[in-house]
């Protein structure tokens, strides 16, 4: 039999790759949107594939959600501003708190089995449990607070936070620098990015982080914190020299300064494999230029 399974933040670049990841593996899926036109554009591409709940005001996501049978929710949306101004306030804590706890004090009444919590590892800055690197990080912490008073009201139902570092991956518009840097490629450099020469980042391939998904829906997990990282950080400096020799354009950046690099938080790995990081970027260069 098919497992129902809830998505979030289906449109953005992370829950995209994971729906159309549980649609391969055969997963009913719902999708929750915020009534507008750019989602209901969104729901017509996938023709019939995926039902759609759509909400105008988040209190109606009761109604929506309560005569469905949903097995497991993966919770992605979020609002993510790197540095927020005053008036992003109320929204940052309306999408990562009051939307995210809103949905989880539905579900957790129409006897779902697993609830799946993307996070960052910003919420523990310089693999510091109580320091968030910004104020969206620190909402997202602040929701897993609320997360667990959940997992004691309900022990039946298993609980995962999940912890992401810098993904990379093919339709993805954010202002990140594997995008960036493919951006740039394709406009022959015209905005040359600035890059600290000593820079390293934890950079995995949303490929990896479905796998790891999958394996977590599939299997019997602990409820517990997790991390999907790479084995080892990236030198971009050497990345960037790696892709500028097996590139036919080659990348042009400016190095800056030095800065200090922060350390990543500990928790159990559920990417098991070693992956070749910087291959997999070539890869992604290459299908994009």
């Amino acid at each position: 039999m098919k497992k129902n399974i809830l998505i979030t933040g289906a449109s953005g670049f992370v829950g995209g790759h994971l729906l159309n990841n549980c649609l391969k593996n055969n997963f009913n899926v719902y999708a929750i949107f915020k009534y507008s036109r750019k989602n209901i554009n969104f729901v017509k591409k996938y023709k019939k594939k995926i039902f759609p709940v759509f909400y105008k005001n988040i209190y109606q996501i009761k109604n929506k959600l309560t005569n469905y049978k949903i097995d497991y929710v993966i919770h992605c949306a979020t609002h993510y501003i790197k540095k927020h101004a005053h008036n992003d306030i109320e929204n940052i804590i309306k999408s990562n708190i009051l939307f995210s706890t809103i949905l989880l004090d539905v579900v957790v009444n129409i006897k779902i089995k697993k609830f799946i919590n993307l996070g960052t590892v910003w919420q523990h800055f310089n693999n510091n449990k109580n320091l968030a690197f910004n104020f969206y990080a620190a909402t997202k912490q602040s929701f897993e607070c609320i997360l667990n008073y959940y997992k004691n009201q309900y022990p039946k139902i298993k609980f995962y936070n999940i912890l992401l570092t810098d993904t990379f991956g093919t339709n993805d518009k954010r202002k990140k620098l594997v995008a960036i840097l493919i951006k740039n490629l394709k406009k022959k450099n015209k905005n040359k990015i600035t890059i600290p020469k000593n820079l390293s980042m934890n950079l995995v391939s949303i490929n990896q982080v479905t796998k790891c998904l999958n394996d977590l829906l599939k299997n019997n997990y602990k409820s517990n914190y997790y991390i999907i990282k790479s084995k080892q950080d990236v030198k971009i400096f050497d990345l960037i020299n790696f892709l500028n020799h097996n590139l036919k354009k080659q990348i042009k950046v400016n190095w800056s300064k030095n800065i200090k690099n922060y350390k990543i938080i500990r928790f159990k790995n559920l990417l098991k494999k070693k992956n070749n990081t910087n291959r997999e970027i070539l890869k992604l260069f290459n299908e994009n230029n």
